[in-house]
């Protein structure tokens, strides 16, 4: 499970968000590549086509290239006007993307408009509050995390939320565990006892009170 904005290499979740597809514009006649395109009926691509390219091919293309323009996805988009009024708290991310946040972060260094960098950060920060509010609702209520609502980033914060909220909970109502002796007190009491039980059969040993005499 990734949890952070950057996920190590052998990510599951990293490996589902760089293998979506994102609309590109052909920005010069390349040769040879209308594979790319299932609807080109030439050998090359012309320029003004989109293509459909994955991300982890996106990521190998330089930012500045001069063949490909990276478009903003649609649900970026969808998501702007409601940045804008402030009424993130009622889209259902998970709905439009699964891995919102991790998919917008990719995308921005080609997004020459600035425009996805301010809707996550904006999207984010609107639905922070919101993310607290059902995390101590789900304790009280002992309810699971709304399907749908949120995307993986904030189905993490979520659980984590949820958890420390129970512990807190917990530790006000007296509930939580005892306090522990430590691992290494434990085992220094056993190593004493073992070390009595074995000068008590020396002492009790005739053979040993013989030699001790």
């Amino acid at each position: 499970m990734a949890v952070n904005y950057f996920p190590h290499y052998y990510s599951i979740e990293d490996i589902f968000v760089t293998h979506e597809k994102v609309e590109c514009k052909v920005n010069t006649k390349l040769q040879r590549m209308g594979f790319l395109d299932a609807g080109s009926e030439t050998d090359h691509l012309e320029p003004g086509r989109t293509v459909n390219l994955p991300l982890w091919y996106i990521k190998e293309l330089k930012v500045s290239n001069a063949y490909f323009t990276v478009c903003v996805p649609e649900i970026y988009k969808n998501v702007h006007k409601a940045v804008c009024e402030a009424e993130t708290t009622h889209i259902e991310l998970g709905r439009l993307h699964p891995y919102f946040y991790e998919f917008g972060r990719y995308l921005t260094p080609y997004d020459s408009n600035h425009v996805i960098g301010r809707i996550i950060f904006e999207t984010l920060r609107q639905r922070v509050r919101y993310l607290l509010d059902i995390s101590k609702n789900d304790v009280q209520s002992r309810s699971s995390k709304p399907e749908h609502r949120l995307d993986n980033i904030e189905a993490n914060l979520h659980v984590a939320g949820t958890k420390t909220n129970t512990q807190y909970i917990n530790w006000l109502q007296m509930c939580s565990n005892k306090i522990c002796i430590s691992q290494l007190v434990e085992e220094h009491q056993k190593k004493r006892k073992r070390a009595d039980c074995s000068d008590d059969e020396n002492d009790s040993h005739p053979a040993s009170k013989r030699a001790t005499l």
